[in-house]
């Protein structure tokens, strides 16, 4: 029993010191990946004491700070004076290094947060004072303005499109707020559809700002968003005699649309024992209210830097456009209409389409220049269309498109695979 107790104890001291040989910083962190944000805050606050001219515990307390306001439980206290405080911890960081990209990334995402609530307000110049500063900041150097003036001109006119997040959203919204481009669009994030305040929103849109889209709801139908009982459902959407024109399609054709239900619970359905009672998330419902509403009056665009798993299934009918997707009424794989060709011909062969993407090295932001890589892939994909239609030609200016404006040194790896790729097609 003593050799037990002894065991014991020294294993329990030996885990003590291991801890005690974390950083503050460290533990910190760890505290976060368990997604105990008050703890990790605590401590990074000591760290902050103990180490005042670490950027690294100053830009983690921005960081956590804006997790625990936006992606935590609803928290009493929470406003605008919170927000002060996240932007002076990031201030602090970018002062200590100027060039911490991500600390002007999550800068921009705190001004994102904000930028919410003026929409939930309807305050049009706060809305564009906060994207402003955001700019200032930043949070958008001249390599993303590039990527997010690519993404709006490869819309078509009057499109509604769909953007994953802080990495395209925010952008696009600066670049119609102060540059005034392609205004006629409706951006959307994909992931915050779930949200009654916003739905309502996007029906009345906020006029010189944002513009509205057809919503087929009631405001108190609106109010009453919540997980619907659900089972995988055809939903028929017909199509327009334009559109059965422009793709060859029968004249009774209509939009087959199987819609899954993306939520669960341990509750059991009861007329079918043993078998979990399935739901309609919230997003996933706005997404098909939206799509059925819009009735092929406005083309609807997904940016391919969203998330597949909150398209409901839609991602199996899209066009690929290179940086963004086209949604068309019927499942494009193996069809001639899987790809655009000239849409991808337009972004890629563009003179000055990458004049500004070599600077993603030196003004690197990791969280989000990864994005950047839908500019490899769209020119690997138009270089595979070429191949398939035996145009070497074609191919052997992609390479030199490639080499010449694409392989940056920003990830070596990928971009020799891409190159790689690319040769072997033109062989």
């Amino acid at each position: 029993m003593r050799f037990v107790l002894f065991t014991a104890l020294i294993w329990a001291c030996s885990m003590n010191l291991a801890a005690q040989e974390k950083s503050l910083k460290e533990q910190a962190i760890d505290a976060y990946k368990r997604e105990n944000y008050p703890e990790a805050i605590a401590l990074l606050e000591k760290a902050a004491i103990a180490t005042p001219n670490d950027p690294e515990v100053y830009y983690y307390l921005g960081y956590f700070n804006h997790y625990n306001a936006y992606d935590s439980r609803p928290l009493s206290g929470y406003d605008e004076q919170t927000s002060e405080k996240i932007f002076r911890y990031l201030d602090k960081a970018l002062e200590l290094n100027p060039g911490y990209g991500d600390a002007k990334y999550f800068y921009g995402a705190q001004c994102s947060g904000m930028a919410f609530l003026y929409m939930q307000r309807n305050e049009a110049g706060n809305l564009r004072m906060i994207y402003e500063k955001a700019f200032k900041k930043g949070a958008y150097p001249e390599w993303l303005l590039e990527f997010g003036r690519n993404i709006l001109n490869s819309c078509d006119q009057d499109a509604i499109l769909f953007a994953g997040g802080n990495a395209d959203f925010d952008v696009c919204m600066y670049l119609q707020l102060h540059e005034n481009l392609r205004k006629d669009i409706t951006v959307i994030p994909i992931g915050n559809i779930d949200r009654p305040w916003y739905v309502r929103f996007l029906k009345n849109g906020l006029p010189g700002a944002v513009r509205k889209i057809n919503i087929d709801l009631t405001n108190e139908q609106i109010e009453d968003i919540h997980p619907f009982k659900w089972d995988t459902t055809t939903i028929k959407i017909p199509i327009p005699g334009h559109l059965l024109n422009a793709y060859s399609l029968d004249k009774n054709a209509v939009m087959e649309w199987p819609v899954l239900p993306d939520l669960s619970s341990e509750r059991k359905k009861q007329d079918d024992q043993g078998k979990k009672r399935t739901f309609l998330s919230p997003q996933r419902a706005i997404l098909l209210q939206i799509v059925e509403a819009n009735k092929w009056e406005r083309p609807i665009f997904f940016s391919n830097g969203a998330n597949n798993q909150l398209m409901g299934g839609l991602d199996e009918y899209l066009q690929q456009y290179g940086l963004v997707s086209k949604l068309l009424p019927f499942k494009t794989d193996e069809t001639p209409w899987q790809v655009n060709v000239k849409a991808l011909e337009k972004l890629v062969k563009k003179p000055d389409a990458f004049k500004n993407y070599p600077g993603v090295v030196n003004n690197n932001m990791p969280r989000i220049s990864g994005i950047t890589f839908l500019y490899h892939g769209s020119v690997y994909l138009l270089a595979h269309e070429y191949y398939k239609t035996g145009n070497k030609e074609g191919i052997g200016e992609l390479e030199k498109i490639y080499e010449t404006c694409l392989k940056t040194g920003l990830n070596q790896t990928t971009e020799q695979m891409y190159l790689d790729g690319i040769r072997k097609m033109k062989q």
